[in-house]
Parts: structure tokens; sequence; C-alpha cells
């Protein structure tokens, strides 16, 4: 190291000019700054603050709950008082009804009986001439106010001035021409003892009204503001009607806050009276301002720390800048340079790093006139470095450990590795590996296992360090052992679920079938990409009640043989069509998962089918027995009666309407030949092996061969025809073009409820292609027929009683021809009434 000696001079050239130009602080330096102040100043504080609140609601919650149980408290002891005094006054009129046969009073039995009843302190016996024919203890009340207030009542308890009396009428025996009135009386204090007992040292007040609105009792209890009882006005009765009605039957009085009370009330059975206790609200706030004491201090103490750690982050960044600039004029004043610490380079804003990068730029011009300088500032970073060594070393092996820890976006071994190594630079070993058995034999060698419960992992092979520096070695080394065991292990498990997920999630999403798990409330739980389609459920959309989805967009359908069971959601198999597409049919069988990933417990499930085609092909079947029941049974009945009657004819040799009949056999014969030739040509179409011969053909021409084969069975059909000269040649098929034509005009004048059945045929040119288009005046096809009538034996009127025949494979093979034409066919409603059916050829 070079020596700093006072003779030393480091030769500078001769000018030295340095120009630092102002630089404007970027944004971006004073956000990070910002916001590093506001996370750590400010989120605490509002987390305390948070925690504040909801202590504060929890304890104004505890304390409407021992209010509204101590009213409900005292007023099923009072009504446990009452009932047992009840039955004592029962009791004892039992007893002198059973001695009053007699005409003696049992009075040595009374005063024993009254004696075993320390709640009353009077007891009288009290006959309807007013005389007291048994008394025992004292009271207030006289036998003028006890007959008057028990007198023709049903109500066996009252209230008055400082006692409580309950009645109990004794019946008149037939041997005796009096009656009877047994009365006991309690003070009121004994109401006042019980309500002390059951709010003990907590200030409330305590009052009592039946439902006359009468006033039965007040008090109160360690409320030094003396809490005047509620006036029991319409409007207060009406309020504890709705009270006691309430699930929490509490409520705050109208007032200043000063003089507000909080009221909780509540029925004493078997009597009218009402209790309502009463407690002022500045009490409650006292209580609430006691709990938050704690929180409040938890509170400042939070404050200030968020100010110290702000304050600390503030410094710090004022430092990496500050040393900046001191490096800067380090170099203005004596030429020499200060490289930034380690904890600047990592840190530091870009901001700093670029001014610092420019300013080494600076440094590297004049750097062979400052080559001691440099080395003596080189030294002096090195020596900093030795004596922080011990505090940075700790700070590597966390941050060693962190990356380890952290979510892994290498495989598991790189990292491990990786982080191996930092541990060996951080520890100054030689040598530090992860292997799987450490090496035997070398006395310059320890290891150290990494394992876990299941077994050893690995072993850490290291060298072995000086006896001084031993324990701080292996206790980092232990740290990073156990943190690779939690690596490893957390790979294999996630590996393992991972796997498994993907096989069940590859397993249900190729499923043809639609699966869905429905959870405990009938929600979406799950569902593959077969049952969205069905369901047409986007991905991320959820159900809040599957049941209530399915009933909502399809409708149930009840097939013979299948259970009608509505209630029943998962009995099934059922079938289900779309309430919009009436071809679209499900089937929807409901199953038992007893465990699923991530659940605990069964959920139910339903396998989802679309048997669209399966209904399709069950009514094409249908449509075919029908079409051969109805098409093929007239042509074969009419030539079995023909026959016979040309058989009849000749037999008798009377030949007269031979030449008819023979004429009637071969139009039925060719009624069925054509049948049979649809059906080929169906056949032929669905097979791909129909051949068409196109050449140019006129479309008048087409039209004219198709009239004519067209009138021989409906001669009033009037067709007129407009062509446009562009539209009026085509290329097509003319036999097969004839039969699209044949098919159409036929239907013109089968559908049709009008005395001169019309058709107008017009032929124009749109874009690069010639489109056809057949308007006739007939009854016409609804808006959902439209796109199935050129579906095969699809018939509007597909009943046995309808009214014209046919098999429904007309328009189906002019699709099929259309199609091989490179062309297309459609139909449309006629605003004026009927069909618009269009063909559509290409030029």
């Amino acid at each position: 190291m070079a020596s700093n000696t006072s003779n030393f001079v480091v030769p500078l050239p001769p000018v030295v000019k340095v120009e630092v130009e102002e630089q404007v602080v970027p944004k971006d330096f004073r956000g990070y700054l910002t916001r590093a102040l506001a996370w750590t100043a400010l989120m605490p504080l509002f987390m305390l603050a948070f925690m504040h609140f909801s202590q504060l609601t929890h304890t104004a919650a505890v304390i409407d709950d021992q209010q509204i149980m101590r009213t409900q408290q005292f007023a099923r002891s009072i009504s446990a008082r009452f009932v047992s005094i009840e039955t004592f006054l029962n009791t004892a009129s039992d007893m002198i009804s059973e001695s009053i046969g007699s005409k003696v009073i049992p009075v040595s039995r009374l005063n024993k009986l009254a004696e075993k009843m320390p709640y009353l302190t009077s007891l009288k016996l009290i006959s309807d001439t007013g005389s007291v024919d048994f008394h025992h203890g004292e009271s207030s009340v006289s036998t003028a106010e006890l007959m008057s207030a028990f007198a023709g009542s049903e109500v066996n308890v009252r209230s008055f001035q400082n006692e409580i009396c309950f009645g109990s009428r004794i019946p008149e025996a037939d041997s005796y021409d009096r009656s009877y009135l047994l009365i006991g009386c309690e003070p009121k204090e004994d109401i006042a003892a019980i309500f002390e007992r059951s709010v003990g040292a907590e200030p409330y007040s305590l009052q009592i009204f039946d439902s006359k609105q009468k006033e039965i009792f007040f008090t109160s209890l360690n409320d030094s503001g003396n809490v005047r009882p509620q006036n029991l006005s319409s409007e207060f009765v009406k309020i504890s009607e709705q009270m006691l009605g309430a699930p929490t039957p509490l409520w705050r009085t109208n007032q200043k806050r000063n003089d507000s009370a909080v009221l909780s009330i509540a029925e004493i059975p078997d009597t009218d009276w009402r209790a309502v206790f009463s407690q002022r609200v500045t009490f409650r706030d006292k209580q609430l301002l006691s709990s938050l004491l704690t929180s409040g201090v938890f509170l400042v103490c939070g404050a200030l720390l968020a100010l110290i750690v702000g304050t600390f982050l503030g410094f710090r960044l004022t430092n990496y800048v500050q040393t900046l600039i001191d490096q800067i004029n380090a170099f203005k004043k004596d030429g020499s340079i200060k490289k930034p610490d380690r904890s600047f380079l990592a840190n530091a804003p870009i901001e700093l790093k670029l001014l610092s990068v420019q300013f080494e730029k600076l440094v590297r011009q004049v750097q062979s006139t400052q080559k001691k300088l440099e080395e003596s500032n080189l030294d002096l970073t090195h020596q900093v470095n030795l004596r922080t060594r011990t505090l940075n070393q700790r700070n590597q092996e966390l941050r060693a450990l962190q990356f380890l820890l952290a979510p892994l976006q290498d495989e598991p071994h790189v990292v491990i590795k990786r982080t191996v190594e930092s541990f060996r630079l951080i520890l100054g070993l030689n040598q530090l590996d992860f292997v799987d058995e450490p090496e035997r034999g070398r006395q310059d060698l320890a290891s150290l296992p990494v394992k876990l419960s299941t077994g050893v992992l690995g072993y850490l092979s290291f060298e072995r360090p000086d006896y001084t520096q031993e324990n701080r070695v292996n206790t980092s080394l232990q740290r990073l052992a156990n943190s690779i065991a939690i690596v490893l292990e957390n790979k294999e498990m996630f590996s393992s679920v991972k796997a498994s997920q993907s096989r069940f999630n590859a397993l249900l999403e190729s499923m043809t079938e639609g699966v869905v798990l429905i959870g405990k409330t009938g929600s979406l739980l799950y569902s593959n990409k077969t049952a969205r389609e069905i369901l047409s459920i986007a991905p991320g959309d959820g159900i809040a009640k599957v049941e209530n989805y399915i009933e909502e967009h399809f409708r149930k359908v009840y097939l013979a043989d299948s259970p009608n069971n509505p209630q029943d959601f998962f009995a099934g198999p059922s079938r289900y069509v779309s309430k919009v597409d009436s071809d679209f049919f499900i089937e929807a069988s409901g199953f038992l998962v007893p465990e699923f990933h991530g659940y605990v417990g069964p959920r139910m499930g339903l396998l989802l089918r679309d048997i669209s085609e399966e209904v399709s092909m069950e009514r094409m079947k249908r449509n075919l027995i029908s079409v051969v029941a109805h098409e093929l049974k007239t042509p074969v009945t009419t030539l079995r009666l023909q026959s016979e009657t040309l058989q009849r004819q000749i037999r008798s040799g009377k030949l007269s309407d031979s030449q008819q009949l023979l004429t009637e056999m071969l139009e039925e014969s060719e009624r069925l030949q054509n049948l049979i030739c649809d059906w080929l040509d169906v056949s032929r179409l669905e097979a791909g092996s129909l051949v068409i011969k196109p050449k140019v053909q006129t479309v008048t021409a087409i039209l004219n061969k198709a009239m004519k084969s067209v009138h021989l069975h409906f001669p009033h059909l009037e067709v007129s025809l407009k062509v446009e000269p562009e539209a009026e040649c085509v290329l097509a098929d003319k036999d097969r073009m004839t039969q699209v034509f044949v098919n159409i005009l036929e239907n013109a004048a089968r559908y049709n409820d009008k005395e001169k059945p019309t058709c107008n045929v017009r032929s124009e040119k749109i874009d690069d292609s010639v489109v056809i288009s057949f308007s006739d005046n007939g009854i016409g096809v609804s808006e959902k027929h439209l796109s199935k009538i050129f579906d095969s034996f699809y018939q509007v009127d597909m009943g046995s009683g309808r009214k014209v025949g046919g098999t429904g494979l007309g328009l189906s093979i002019c699709r099929g021809i259309m199609a091989a034409h490179g062309g297309k066919i459609w139909a449309e409603q006629n605003p004026k009434g009927g069909t618009v059916f269009k063909i559509s050829l290409s030029l």
C-alpha cells in the first residue's frame, strides 16, 4: 500500500475544467421517494386505524349483548318468583277449600305454611263480606283496597304503592254460604334486590309497566346522573311493541347525548308486565374509551414507528444522493475519486447510477495523472469492506436464502447450486458442495446431512473451517441445509400435485360428455369444456344455482318409460329440450362424488350429453313410418282395387271401362315410381354420388319444361316470368334444374287454399350470381319452420290427418341438387302472403 506523505503531490494537467451540468431531477426519482415513504408510513397507520375501528365495533356489540342478556335474565327471575308465589297460594287455597266445609279455618296450618314462604310479608284470608278471617304479617294495603283490586278480575297479581299482591280465589262450598279470597303481598324492595343482583355494579335503571301503560316500578342503581323514568306515551309504547318482536330488542332514545339512554325490553312471562333496562350513552362511551385505551397506545406507537421508518428511508435516499455529490466534489477539489459502495450500486435509483457512469467516464480521461490516488482509494475501499464483512455476511446469507425459498423460476438443482456457491463465497470456504454421499477418508472435509422425517436427501460437503469460525460456519450451514430440505420437499409435492391435476383436467376436458360438479348450495363448482358448450357458459362465468339455470333455459321432457318425479332433480337419466331451440336436446344423469380435490365431503355431479342427433333420428324414423303408411298405402290400395275391378270385368266379358282402369293403374304406378326415385335421389345425395352434367341453359327453357310437367297435375296454377337480360343464361344440368323448378311450383300449387293459385318467377343478376325467385300466394310457412323445411322427411304438418300428402323429400332433394351445382336454395316469408323460394347459381 502506498503511503500518503505530506510531500506527495499528484501532478495535474495545466488546465482541468470540470463542468457539472445542472440536472433536472426526473419524476422517477421523486416518485421512488414518495412511494417509499407512503408505503412505509401510511399503510401501517391505515391497518392500525382499521384495527382500532374493529375493536370499537366489537366492544359496542358486547355491551349491547350484555344489556339484552341482563334484561332477559331479570324477566326470567321475576317470573320465577311470581310462579313460586302463585304455586304457594294455590296450595294454601286447596287446603282451605278442603276445610271450609266444616266452617273451621285452619289457622295454625296457614301460619306454618306462610312461614315457609319468605317472599311474602303478609297473608290475608278475606271473605266476600269484607271480614279478615286470617291474617299473617303486616301490609300497607288496606282490606278495602285489596277487595276492590281483585273483585271480578281474572288477573291474579296487582301492583300497589309499595307492595305487589297476589290473589287466589277459593271456590264456594255447598255447605257454606260465603266465598273467600286468599291474598299474599310482597314488598317492591324485593324487585329492587333482584334487579341489583342482575346488574351487579353496572349503572342501570329499571322501569316496569303493564299493557295498559301504567307504571309498576322504577329504580336506578349506581347512576350518578339520576336517570328519570321514561314517559309512557303512545310513541314509546309503539316502539316497545316493535322491539319485542325484533331479533335485537334494543334502541336508543332521541335526545341530546348527555341525556340520551340505550333501552332494552323484555316481557315478564306469565304476566302482562314489561321490564325496560336503561343505561346512559355517556357511561357506554366511557366503557368504549376504556376498552380502546390499549389499541390507542398501539396506534400512537405505530404512528411513531412509521415516522421513524419513513425518516430512515428518506435519510437513506439522501445518503445515495450525497454519496454522488461527495464523489464529484472530491474530484473537483483535489482530483481524487471516491468509489461508491456496494449498497449504492445495488439499491440506488437508476438515475443516480447513470450519473455515476458519466462521472467515471470523466475520471478515465485523467486516469494516467491520478494513478497513485486511485490505488490509495482502492486500498481504502478494501479496508472498509474488511471491516463491514461481518455485518454484510449475515445480510448476504439472508438474501441467498430468500432467493432459494422464493418461488422457483429455474430447476431446484440449479437454484440450490447457485445458493450453495453464494454461501461458499460468503463464508470464505474453498470448497462447499451439495452431494448425494460425502467423501470418505478426507480429514480436511466435513459433512452436514440434509434430511427430513422421510430420510436423508443429501449432504453439504465443506472444508473444515478454523476453530474460531467453526460455530458461525456450522450455524449458517445448518440454516442452508434446512432451507434446501424444504425446497426439495416442496418441489416434489408440487410436481406430484401438478401431475395429478393435469391428468385429471386432461381426462375431463377430453370427454365428449359434459361433466358438472355442484356444491352443497347448488352452485357450480366445476364444468368441463363440453358442459360449458352444452349450457352456453363462458369459462369464467359462475352459476349460483345449477338446477334453476337448467330449468330456466331448458324444459324437461317426460317419456312414457321414464320416472315422472319433478321434485327429484337428480333422478335420471332425464331429457331436456332447449327453450330457444326446439331441436336441441340434452340428457342429464346425476351421480355422487365422494371426495373432490379442495372440498370436504361428498358433492353431487351431473353428466350431460347432447342427444339432438339421437332425437332427430327418432323423429326421422317416426316420420319415415308415417310417410310409408300414408304415401304408399294410397297407391297400393288403389292399384289393388283397380286390379280386382279389371279382373271382374275380364271374367264377365264387360271391358267397357278397362282402358280407363289401365290408365289409372299406370298413373298410380308412376306415382310409386316417383316416390322410389325420390328416395334413390336422397340416397345418392347422402352418399355424394349424384352426377350432374352442366351446360349453358336458359331460364325460360327450364321453366317452360317444368310448367308442362306441373300443369298435368295442377292445370289451374298460373305462372308469370320476368327475366333480366343479364340473368337469362345459367350453367346447369337441365333435367336436374327442371326437377328443382317442378318441386317448387308443385309446392306453390299444393299448399294453396286460393281459387287461383299463382307463382311469380323472377330471374335477376346480383353481384356475380343469378338469383331466381319463386313468389307464391299460398298458405305460407311460419318463421320457426323456414330453416327446417329443407330437412329430409320434414313437413310442417306431420299429423296423420294432414290435408296435403307428400314425403317431405322434395325440398331436401332440391337442396342437394343446388349444392351439387355449387349454388344454394333458401326460403323467405312473402310480405304479401305466401312464401318466396330463392335459388342462387354462380355465373
